[in-house]
């Protein structure tokens, strides 16, 4: 039975923005996937491979999945204004196309605001902050 060369270890393409936890489990699968077909399980390796690719293509999806501030602030158990203070200082970027339509994040950009550690709050720059963002309106 011939080897499908594509979905070897080598050949196997992880999307940008997996958490590092996941892409190691991933590769570790994929390494013993290869060990499998070296040792002629060739059936297991493919139902292996085909489960992976599942996997691979749920959690792009996942991760890349556009949410709004609420949605957001809720999964990270944040509140709104927590998040779009981290897309005004860049922490994590706006996915908007259209400016005055409301913010959008990619769920996989909101690990940065647990990696993110802000320094101590200021009130009187925050204020300056949401009076400047007034004064655009």
């Amino acid at each position: 039975m011939p080897v499908d060369e594509s979905v070897r270890l080598e050949n196997f393409h992880l999307p940008d923005g997996l958490p590092s936890w996941l892409a190691a489990f991933i590769s570790e699968a994929l390494r013993e996937t290869d060990t499998l077909r070296e040792n002629g399980a060739d059936q297991a390796a493919s139902a292996r491979m085909a489960m992976l690719k599942k996997l691979v293509a749920a959690a792009a999806a996942w991760f890349n999945a556009e949410l709004d501030t609420a949605t957001a602030a809720e999964e990270t158990g944040r509140c709104e204004e927590t998040i779009r203070r981290a897309v005004r200082d860049g922490t994590i970027s706006d996915s908007r196309t259209n400016r005055k339509d409301h913010i959008r994040v990619r769920r996989g950009d909101l690990q940065k605001l647990a990696a993110h550690q802000p320094g101590p709050y200021d009130p009187s720059a925050d204020a300056q902050d949401i009076a400047r963002l007034r004064r655009k309106v």
